[in-house]
């Protein structure tokens, strides 16, 4: 039986499938006017600040269908912008809109998987799926824009003082292993190669978490690790300094036995690789305890100073350049 694509489907009748299996809003979504208009209209809610976010993958770059499957890339695309509304403190992503490049030749089995898998990660989230566009295009490309809402101030990347500690959520460097080995193409998986793997295909915010805390703990500063360990303590330490110790930061069973205990190679991994979506946060130094009975799987890695930020290496000062993706 011949594969029905895109091209025989047609831009109307993808959109009438994505109307028919939408997600359903809830009373706080306060919809005024939902899918299918030229607009989505919501009403405000009061005393709260909304927040937005936007991020974009590409096949090719963010993405291979060699590797990934249609459930993965499509819960890949909304885990990384769930993760930049996490980064804000105590908040709720509500409403999504997507848009698609979707090439013609593509199979109308691909791409409602990926719909589908889309629906079911906003589901998990309470959001709605409020509009977006589908045009063709070359390669695959998945664009979210996630509008949420903070119930508090929302924390920005830049409010760490002198003497605040610095906390990070999970553990670095899997993803970028994983995406390594799926790059060598190797046969014949270990156990912990295949967890490794998984990481990076398989996404997963810090909502939670970050509600947790923010809602007990007042947090100085905040971002997520979607570019990596290293961009994030450069992001927080904007005209401020840290010392960083590289033997507190937090690494898998999985990533050491991968690297056999090579230290060049897993501070590496954990500094540069990208895609993890954990939370690293600073607080002032009077709540660590608190925040360790709250979340015992978070870890301090080090403190903001007004000095330079300082890698130290079993007590010794180690030089440290940025080593990883660079966009252009």
């Amino acid at each position: 039986m011949k594969t029905r694509t895109i091209e025989n489907v047609g831009e109307f009748g993808l959109i009438e499938f994505i109307k028919k299996h939408n997600t359903k809003p809830k009373k706080y979504h306060n919809i005024y006017i939902d899918i299918g208009d030229d607009c989505f209209s919501f009403n405000s809610h009061k005393n709260s600040k909304y927040i937005v976010t936007t991020d974009i993958l590409i096949e090719n770059i963010h993405f291979k269908r060699d590797w990934a499957t249609a459930k993965q890339i499509g819960q890949k695309a909304i885990e990384v912008n769930v993760s930049d509304i996490a980064s804000m403190g105590n908040t709720k992503p509500l409403y999504a809109f997507i848009s698609m490049g979707i090439p013609k030749s593509t199979s109308v089995k691909f791409v409602k998987e990926l719909f589908n898998s889309i629906k079911n990660t906003c589901n998990k989230y309470d959001i709605h799926l409020s509009g977006g566009d589908t045009v063709c295009a070359k390669d695959i490309t998945i664009s979210v824009t996630l509008i949420g809402v903070c119930y508090d101030k929302p924390i920005s990347r830049t409010g760490a003082k002198n003497g605040d500690l610095i906390f990070v959520t999970g553990t670095f460097g899997d993803s970028c292993a994983g995406l390594e080995i799926l790059s060598n193409n190797k046969k014949n998986l270990t156990v912990y190669e295949k967890n490794l793997i998984k990481k990076h295909l398989v996404s997963q915010a810090r909502l939670k978490e970050a509600n947790i805390i923010s809602q007990n703990i007042n947090v100085t500063s905040m971002t997520d690790s979607s570019d990596g360990l290293f961009k994030s303590i450069e992001l927080l330490t904007e005209k401020k300094g840290a010392v960083i110790y590289m033997d507190k930061i937090p690494l898998s069973e999985n990533l050491i036995k991968y690297s056999n205990k090579n230290y060049n190679k897993l501070y590496n991994y954990a500094l540069f690789g990208g895609e993890e979506f954990e939370l690293v946060f600073t607080i002032n130094k009077k709540d660590k305890n608190k925040l360790e009975k709250l979340l015992p799987g978070a870890t301090c890695i080090g403190y903001i100073n007004n000095s330079k930020v300082t890698y130290l290496q079993n007590g010794k000062t180690k030089n440290v350049k940025y080593n990883g993706y660079k966009h252009f």
